[in-house]
């Protein structure tokens, strides 16, 4: 309880609260083609990135979702934007540890545990395991220490400068910049939560189980909110043209089945992963 305090405290201090006013203020300028609001002017391409890069996830995801937008932004900040990577260092040690500890009260269900991720992103990484009952390898996707109250502390920011920024724009505007911000709002929430993937990733494997594709397998048993377990599955990115070479299969055929899949999904069955990699 007393870490959260400090956490809040912390998360709400004067220099990045501004930071966020700052962001937010930028953002609707920009979208409402408006040279300044009242003593404030938008934040010039690399300036923006610097702000959002020093906020931290949850405005690096936004960043990223907002740099898909051209109808909001000019070129410069869309280049400047697409820059921003989800690419995080690791946690130090002890923060993985207490991570850790916390999803698996019973650490011996594993036989062996790597502690360098084999991926580090914003809201967790990724460690390769075996399990010692069955000794299958998996991989385990941690989430980052306390980022589903940091991420309930931006979401509280955010909306408290949506209400002082509400006369930028109009509530009659379909696609203003309001509606993406509280419509992120709802969807990061699901991302910091390992049960919400679980659940996606078993419904898909369903809508999905005859199409020919091989999904990751689940291990609900030893999931939580903080952690999740799946089959760890090796491969090569398809646009890597080299490793994809050495592998037994026809490149040709690979990406005639990749593009049916995709719009199966997007065309057919309107249930689809919007963040392949």
């Amino acid at each position: 309880m007393l870490r959260r305090l400090f956490i809040s405290i912390y998360y709400c201090r004067p220099q990045r609260s501004y930071a966020v006013f700052r962001f937010l203020v930028t953002v609707f300028l920009l979208f409402r083609r408006r040279r300044r609001w009242l003593l404030w002017k938008p934040l010039g391409p690399e300036a923006l990135l610097e702000n959002i890069r020093s906020l931290g996830a949850s405005f690096l995801k936004l960043a990223q979702v907002l740099a898909t937008r051209a109808d909001f932004f000019d070129q410069d900040y869309l280049q400047a934007l697409r820059q921003l990577h989800d690419k995080m260092p690791a946690m130090t040690d002890k923060n993985r540890q207490r991570v850790f500890r916390r999803a698996f009260p019973h650490p011996e269900v594993f036989a062996s545990f790597d502690e360098l991720p084999i991926a580090s992103a914003s809201i967790g990484q990724v460690h390769k395991a075996q399990l010692k009952q069955t000794g299958e390898v998996v991989a385990v996707k941690l989430l980052r220490e306390n980022i589903q109250f940091k991420v309930r502390i931006d979401i509280l920011l955010l909306n408290l400068f949506l209400r002082i920024l509400r006369p930028l724009f109009t509530d009659q505007t379909r696609h203003s910049i309001e509606s993406v911000l509280q419509a992120f709002s709802r969807v990061i929430l699901q991302e910091v939560s390992m049960l919400q993937e679980l659940a996606n990733l078993e419904h898909f494997s369903q809508v999905y189980a005859e199409s020919g594709i091989r999904f990751p397998q689940a291990y609900p048993h030893y999931c939580s909110d903080t952690a999740l377990v799946m089959s760890f599955e090796e491969g090569a990115r398809f646009d890597d043209v080299e490793a994809v070479s050495k592998l037994d299969v026809s490149f040709d055929e690979l990406m005639k089945q990749l593009v049916l899949f995709y719009t199966e999904q997007m065309l057919v069955k309107g249930y689809f992963h919007a963040d392949p990699h």
